[in-house]
């Protein structure tokens, strides 16, 4: 896809697929990136599995060794991996619908990415953005010449895009609508009225519905500020109890808590989506509020969400 882009005239990252050494060795020095910052991943996984920021030519062959050949969090053998230049800058997601090459953008998410457990980027956190400003102008703008370049006509598109130094730049985008099982949709519905999914529904099956739809979320206005925030793991070990969900459920912005451990169970220290022990929902009128309870569940992760055996 990056390079169906570039070849029309949109920005791309630099990159190189590989199922060899010498393929991505030779890409490096015709390369020659300075300073040295390559992202090494999976050619087909999810979730930032297996997804390695390198400093060095040694640490690109470290993780080439590690992902080609292996078994990756979908359960697909990495027939190869894919060599990438480091975008730097946040990373946004644009949630788009389209009909007749006409795109309508119904949200602009920002993920909270952040170093954690030795990993570079966790996921902490997805917000849902007001699309108005300079910043949004350049991702909406961007993200519409990206889906014209891939011929996305009709159908949901979910495109993740980094607003670097130099401009927006394509990170990826998949001809379907956003995932993690779909607990976003509360968030997306409360903010704008609607979500991706029902406006994917009505290019089908209600045309005039989706004709209604503004060009962008809320037609530029939100009702209400919302959040999934990620609960990420700072160690290892058995969870005997979680009095941190019965704080989290208290706080004012509250909607739903998913839990993916219970009492008994072990959890492993949060480095991807895969080791996430829960998530939480959270909307309210005013961002303030909405803000400070994701510090006390931040506060929580350190001390108090979970308690371990001995």
């Amino acid at each position: 896809m990056g390079e169906t882009v570039r070849a029309a005239g949109v920005r791309a990252a630099r990159q190189q697929r590989a199922s060899d050494w010498a393929t991505v060795k030779a890409f490096l020095d015709e390369w020659s990136p300075e300073p040295f910052v390559a992202i090494v991943k999976p050619i087909q996984s999810a979730g930032s599995d297996d997804v390695f920021k390198c400093c060095s030519e040694e640490e690109v062959r470290v993780a080439f060794d590690r992902i080609n050949g292996a078994i990756n969090g979908l359960g697909v053998v990495n027939e190869g991996v894919l060599v990438q230049e480091f975008l730097d800058g946040p990373e946004f997601v644009v949630g788009s619908v389209s009909r007749d090459g006409v795109h309508k953008v119904v949200a602009l998410w920002e993920y909270d990415k952040r170093a954690a457990n030795g990993q570079f980027n966790v996921y902490f956190g997805t917000y849902f953005r007001r699309p108005t400003g300079p910043v949004p102008d350049a991702l909406l703008a961007y993200a519409r010449s990206v889906l014209d370049a891939l011929q996305i006509v009709n159908g949901p598109g979910h495109m993740e895009v980094k607003m670097t130094s130099t401009g927006p730049c394509l990170v990826e985008v998949g001809s379907r609508c956003h995932g993690g099982e779909g607990t976003w949709q509360p968030v997306a519905l409360e903010c704008v009225g609607y979500s991706q999914v029902g406006a994917t529904l009505d290019v089908y099956v209600n045309p005039s519905a989706f004709d209604a739809l503004p060009l962008v979320p809320g037609g530029g206005t939100l009702r209400k500020f919302g959040a999934e925030i990620d609960i990420v793991a700072y160690r290892d070990g058995v969870v005997t109890e979680i009095p941190g969900a019965v704080v989290v459920r208290t706080l004012p912005s509250f909607r739903k808590m998913e839990l993916a451990v219970q009492p008994g169970t072990a959890i492993k220290k949060t480095v991807d989506c895969f080791t996430r022990p829960a998530s939480v929902l959270l909307l309210h009128d005013d961002e303030a509020t909405l803000l400070a309870d994701v510090a006390s569940i931040r506060g929580l992760e350190r001390d108090g969400m979970f308690t371990f055996r001995d």
